[in-house]
């Protein structure tokens, strides 16, 4: 893969990973999901309006002192708590672990919806306390309440946790509110590339990563893909006497969608291989099998026609019978269609429109994908109405806005960002910072093998032993936040008379100036 970025820290493969069994990941948790009252508004001069906020909450093996890991829900329902890898951390931290849902979101029953808010029935007004400052004085808030709540965590330190959007939310707490949370760790964040403009000079990133990652895994798979796409566009524009239907038949959509048209089919395809490399878990999540971008890699070797090599995400997305036609109408791939397959939630969309505009959808010409959104504007923001006022910016107004530069974050102490070598987002969300050693320093990691926030999951999900990689970040996590809690190797401890490398210099200096005066 082409180099892009400086890595601080680059965690290699150090054995062939076994995959673990094909498994559905657990939604099933012994530990009660209860109810915060949270302020709707948390201005000053706002209202005394509140609202249910859910969270759950571990303290099985807090010790009084010990640090709270809190996790922030982010754009979907929260999961379950026993999902995330900070429950492994806890018992050799002696921490609690809580985890906070995302105001506005929840499922269709119920949720942390905020009054007047309703899913089945959106207003922009029902939205309007749904902004980044509320979004982060949630957590602020929330992490206070613990800390009077709960016996012997009142100087707790807190680190904060969240993964992919979450992620982004995670980096802005600790910049912001350093004195709430003492640490950070960011999964899969994007922290770059924000706006629709057609100036954005890294809208292309993101889908030049997915290319590199198509041609490592196969030249010959990415040949076909490359190829089969191009047919694909073509016979859009094609006259009556090359259509679709006619150019690639073994597609074989069902007949009674094809008055849909083959747009939606062609979208659900370019989105499903964007997705299927970065979703690429072993367990069964976004698709119906465990690694699906090896599945389709291999699927796509043996094919023999344009057909068949692009029938096979459409199978994918829509989780179909490969001996049954494909029918367009199919819920799965509408939602393909459109990007959307990482949540249902209609508030992340008004995220997207008012704070959060990030552009990953360009593809440039040179991809193994065909050219698309690479000039003119990019519609990021799917309604119109929730616009916010700087929502057309440049991505340098918005790095400004958040202090999201490579140079803010370079300075902010206890941050780690972590990326997956599948995800695409490592391509946006990977800052160029200071090559250390020092773990309370904001570093980077880039890791091979791993999807996107695969690394927020626990043991009890992808056991130790299944891929090297996950083991090694599990460790490593750990030992950063060893050292940040002052447990660590590299911390002062005048019991035992171990001092920091940045000491020893320091000292080494102070005796090469005595000596020096002395002779």
């Amino acid at each position: 893969m082409r180099p892009k970025i400086t890595i601080t820290v680059l965690l290699a493969a150090v054995a062939v990973a076994h995959h673990p069994p094909a498994r559905v990941r657990s939604n099933s948790s012994s530990i009660a999901t209860q109810d915060f009252t949270q302020k709707v508004n948390h201005s000053l001069d706002a209202s005394s309006a509140t609202f249910k906020q859910r969270y759950q909450l571990n303290t099985q093996h807090f010790k009084p002192g010990g640090p709270i890991l809190f996790i922030q829900s982010a754009e979907a329902g929260m999961s379950v708590i026993n999902t995330s890898d900070f429950m492994d951390y806890a018992p050799k931290l002696g921490a609690l672990v809580v985890m906070l849902e995302h105001r506005f979101f929840g499922d269709l029953r119920i949720g942390s919806y905020p009054p007047g808010y309703d899913p089945m029935n959106i207003s922009k007004e029902a939205l309007s306390s749904l902004t980044l400052d509320n979004v982060l004085q949630d957590g602020v808030n929330f992490v206070n309440w613990i800390k009077k709540t709960v016996l012997g965590a009142k100087n707790s330190k807190v680190i904060y946790a969240g993964s992919s959007y979450g992620g982004f939310l995670a980096v802005s707490a600790r910049m912001q509110y350093p004195d709430t949370f003492y640490g950070a760790i960011a999964s899969s964040p994007a922290l770059n590339s924000f706006g629709p403009t057609s100036s954005n000079r890294f809208k292309f990133d993101s889908a030049k990563w997915a290319s590199d990652v198509y041609e490592e895994a196969s030249k010959g798979a990415s040949s076909k893909i490359k190829t089969s796409m191009l047919t694909f566009k073509r016979c859009l524009a094609g006259k009556k006497d090359n259509t679709c239907e006619s150019t690639i038949p073994d597609l074989n959509i069902c007949k009674n969608s094809t008055v849909l048209g083959y747009e939606r089919l062609y979208r659900a395809v370019l989105h499903t291989y964007l997705a299927v490399s970065k979703f690429n878990y072993p367990w069964i999540e976004k698709y119906p099998t465990a690694n699906p971008f090896e599945n389709l890699i291999k699927k796509t070797l043996a094919a023999n026609t344009a057909g068949e090599v692009l029938r096979i995400p459409l199978l994918a997305a829509a989780w179909g019978n490969a001996s049954s036609c494909t029918d367009a109408f199919n819920l799965n791939i509408s939602k393909a269609s459109t990007g959307n397959i990482a949540n249902t939630q209609p508030a992340f969309g008004y995220i997207n429109c008012g704070y959060y505009p990030i552009n990953d959808k360009s593809v440039p010409s040179d991809n193994v994908l065909p050219e698309t959104f690479a000039r003119g504007a990019v519609d990021i923001c799917t309604n119109p109405a929730w616009k916010a006022v700087d929502y057309g910016r440049e991505n340098e107004y918005f790095l400004q806005k958040y202090a999201m530069t490579n140079d803010f974050i370079d300075t902010t102490t206890r941050l780690l960002i972590v990326q997956g070598r599948y995800d695409r987002t490592a391509a946006i969300g990977s800052p160029i910072l200071t090559v250390t050693n020092m773990l309370n320093h904001s570093r980077v990691v880039l890791l091979n093998g791993t999807a996107h926030a695969e690394d927020t999951v626990s043991e009890a999900i992808e056991p130790r032993g299944l891929k090297p990689e996950m083991d090694q970040i599990r460790d490593l996590k750990l030992e950063h936040l060893k050292e940040w809690l002052g447990q660590g190797s590299q911390t002062p401890d005048a019991s035992s008379g171990l001092v920091s490398p940045r000491c020893e210099m320091f000292v080494l200096s102070l005796l090469l100036l005595v000596m020096v005066l002395l002779f």
